[in-house]
């Protein structure tokens, strides 16, 4: 090609990480290091890119599916899924339960997601409803007056209690079998407000009680789990950048660009969980697709010495 894995590396950067568009690109190259590029370079690159990162983002897709915790978002066609070091990112064209079963695998482990009916499939045993998104659904019911703002606001203050508690186990000043323990009663007391409201005047107060009631295993994963949190913040911090890059650039058109965008985002939000340069690791990957050797690995260190080892 007309340009070296650097400059490959700094666009395909540029646009994934600090949210770029195509022809604002070649300004900024030309700005910064006097390089000329045209926007069909810029795409040329970004085609490059996207090919020498295929392999690293497959083997972090392979890992993400096999953790025994893991966090899931999803926004429009943008799906996301997490770990405590590798993030994985796919564009899909349906937010269904197939294209969850893209994302996740098969059913293996816990996995932390809102109520989205995509994720009906994974058992209630291993999913754990995000409490943040519980929380609103409890606001609603209570600001819907009547029998509903009584049962909304009796769910809150369970909430309240748990989520105390749950911070001093954090902490370390609560251990995790007291914390059973002193879950039972929260566990009945939300049960209990859940078949009231089940019965309640309001539509959507009892639609939403139901719902919650076919599904109540999945609300206390996270007591029978060690290392399972209550909430999905971790994917949707993540996401954040994502949804910005998609408003900026008003989504992707093409397949390929589907691929570069979702590949390039993992690339970035797994490199920021683990604290490495992202574009050392571009570069390093442009350089192994020119000469025709092993790409880098987007694996946390300990794990990809244990790869290369079983190799």
């Amino acid at each position: 090609g007309a340009f070296g894995p650097s400059v490959i590396a700094v666009v395909a950067v540029l646009m994934g990480a600090y949210r770029q568009s195509k022809r604002l690109v070649p300004e900024l190259l030309h700005d910064l290091f006097h390089l000329r590029l045209s926007v069909g370079a810029v795409v040329g690159c970004q085609h490059l890119a996207s090919a020498a990162l295929e392999a690293p983002v497959i083997e972090a897709q392979t890992y993400v599916t096999e953790q025994s915790i893991k966090y899931a978002d999803e926004t429009a066609w943008l799906w996301v899924a997490v770990t405590h070091t590798v993030a994985v990112f796919m564009v899909q064209a349906r937010r269904n339960s197939n294209a969850a079963k893209v994302l996740l695998g098969c059913a293996y482990g816990v996995v932390v997601t809102d109520r989205h009916g995509a994720y009906n499939w994974w058992p209630d045993a291993l999913r754990q409803f995000c409490w943040a998104h519980l929380t609103r659904d409890f606001t609603k019911i209570a600001e819907r007056g009547q029998d509903s703002e009584r049962i909304g606001n009796a769910l809150l203050a369970e909430k309240d209690r748990m989520f105390a508690w749950w911070h001093r186990v954090r902490d370390g000043t609560l251990s995790r079998a007291t914390f059973k323990v002193y879950m039972r009663e929260v566990r009945r007391q939300v049960e209990a407000l859940l078949i009231e409201g089940g019965a309640a005047a309001h539509p959507k107060t009892a639609k939403t009680c139901d719902n919650l009631l076919r599904h109540f295993e999945a609300l206390w994963t996270f007591v029978s789990h060690d290392g399972v949190d209550p909430t999905n913040n971790m994917a949707e911090q993540i996401v954040r950048h994502a949804v910005i890059l998609r408003k900026l650039s008003h989504g992707t058109h093409s397949g390929d660009g589907s691929r570069f965008i979702e590949r390039i985002l993992t690339v970035h939000a797994t490199l920021r969980l683990q604290k490495r340069n992202v574009l050392d690791f571009v570069r390093q990957a442009c350089e192994a697709a020119l000469h025709g050797t092993a790409p880098p690995s987007l694996l946390p260190a300990k794990v990809s010495a244990r790869f290369d080892i079983a190799a």
